[in-house]
Formats: C-alpha cells, sequence, structure tokens
C-alpha cells in the first residue's frame, strides 16, 4: 500500500524541567506532537483492521486521514529537530570555547577529516569513527533541505538519487544519518524494502550515537517483517524496547511484538 511518510525522526533529549512525580513536564508544542503520535497509532490499527476486512471506501477514507496526521507528525518533528540541533550546536561551542579556556581541550589536528596524528592512512583496521562536524556546510545543509522537499512532495525516486549523492559527498556529514534515514523512508514508501533496510541499517551501524538511532531500529524490524524475517525482526523490535524503553519508537515496537506474539 502506497501511504505516504511514516514520520517517526528522532529527537535529541537535552533534558528539561521534572515534575513532583519524578515526570518530564512537557512543552505544549510537545504535547501536541504525542496527541499527534497517539491518534496516528491508533488511526493506523484502524487502517490494518479496514484492510483486513477489504471495505475499500472506508479504507480509502481513513488512508487519507493518517496521512495528513502523519504529515502533520514530520512538520512538527521537524521543527523540534531543527531546534535541538541548533541547541546542541550552542552548547557544544560554548563548552568547546570553556575548555580551551581551561586548557583542557584536545589540540586541533589540522589535516583531511578522520585522520589522526602519529597514524598513517591504512596502518589501522579498526581505526576511530571520524569526527563529524557539528554544523554543516552550507552546501550540505542546501543540498539535504532541497532533497528533503523532494521527499516531502512525493518525488521518491528523485529524494533516493538526492540523498545517495549527499551521502556520496559528505559520508560523515551532519545530516549524513538524516539522509540515510530518509532515503530508507523513501524505498519503503515504494515497497523496496531490501533497499529500506540497507539504508536504516547503514544508519543504525555507522551512526550510534544519532537521534535517529531509536526509529532506524524500528525501521529495521519492519522492514524485517516485510521481507517475511519474522524471528529477525522479533529480536530487533525486542532491542528498541531494551535499549530505548521511554521513546516512540518503543512503544510502537511493543505493539508489533504484540501482534507478531512475541
Amino acid at each position: 500500500m502506497g501511504l505516504s511518510l511514516v514520520a517517526l525522526s528522532g529527537c535529541a533529549d537535552f533534558g528539561g524541567p521534572i515534575n513532583g512525580s519524578g515526570q518530564p513536564v512537557l512543552s505544549p508544542q510537545e504535547r501536541r506532537l504525542q496527541d499527534l503520535e497517539n491518534k496516528t497509532a491508533q488511526m493506523s490499527r484502524r487502517l490494518d483492521a479496514i484492510n483486513s476486512s477489504g471495505q475499500d471506501q472506508d479504507l480509502i477514507r481513513l488512508r487519507d486521514e493518517v496521512r495528513d496526521l502523519r504529515g502533520m507528525v514530520e512538520k512538527l518533528r521537524y521543527d523540534s529537530d531543527q531546534r535541538d540541533r541548533a541547541a546542541k550546536d550552542q552548547y557544544q561551542d560554548l563548552n568547546g570555547r570553556l575548555m580551551r579556556f581551561e586548557g583542557t581541550a584536545p589540540p586541533v589536528v589540522s589535516g583531511a577529516p578522520g585522520t589522526y596524528p602519529g597514524v598513517t592512512p591504512g596502518t589501522i583496521s579498526s581505526a576511530p569513527t571520524p569526527q563529524r562536524p557539528t554544523v554543516a556546510s552550507p552546501e550540505e545543509e542546501a543540498a539535504y533541505l532541497a532533497t528533503f522537499d523532494l521527499l516531502k512532495n512525493g518525488k521518491y525516486d528523485d529524494a533516493i538519487r538526492g540523498f545517495k549523492s549527499m551521502l556520496d559527498q559528505w559520508p560523515q556529514g551532519r545530516y549524513a544519518d538524516n539522509a540515510w534515514y530518509w532515503m530508507g523512508e523513501a524505498n519503503y514508501v515504494k515497497r523496496d524494502y531490501n533497499g529500506a533496510l540497507t539504508s536504516f541499517q547503514s544508519l543504525v551501524d555507522r551512526f550510534p550515537t544519532s537521534p535517529k538511532l531509536a526509529d532506524g531500529l524500528y525501521k529495521v524490524g519492519l522492514c524485517q517483517i516485510e521481507l517475511k524475517r519474522t524471528s529477525e525482526a522479533k529480536a530487533t523490535l525486542q532491542r528498541v524496547t531494551r535499549e530505548f524503553p521511554t521513546s516512540n519508537a518503543s512503544n510502537l515496537s511493543r505493539q508489533k511484538l504484540e501482534q507478531l506474539g512475541g
């Protein structure tokens, strides 16, 4: 079924105020996003039920409603991610300045990204992961936003080509993890589940600290379900619930595990 984007992008958690019961106090936008996500999940379950019963008119109407809701969720998620990204960049910049002022910051090494002092390229098979920039270059950001617009407008083939081009040019760029995630989404919508699995798994393998890791793992599980790799899917979804217990991806994983009987 060619549904529109399944919008589940993750947001970095910088720690918010806590109420008297030990729970974080949500902002109005976060509450709205949570309500929309819950409503989308409910409608998705209704959609599955209607799809099984074969009620075509109800299916078409509900599919349109789910698509609209997912679009709203994606817009809120994207805006929130941009604010979190800016806040994190400001924090890292300030922290770096303080460390340099105190004389505790590591020396800046000149040379190509991913090089290390005293190490000849190719002499160590397990070299550390190249350091990603905290701020995207204007060129990378422009390419990402243009490609993301293609995705939002349903031009999935063009978006896939755009994200691939981005990753060829900036494999460790500021938006590289996002590019893998959204390329996976585009392939998933096209029902290219092998291509989607490759993209989501690349995100998981290459960017283990990405804010999108929980959602990427959940999508790996969905692709495995579509490819009839049920035992692998269960293991993946269980990993999401174990490693990211408070995330929205964890809630969705629990629902899928219940449907799978495990």
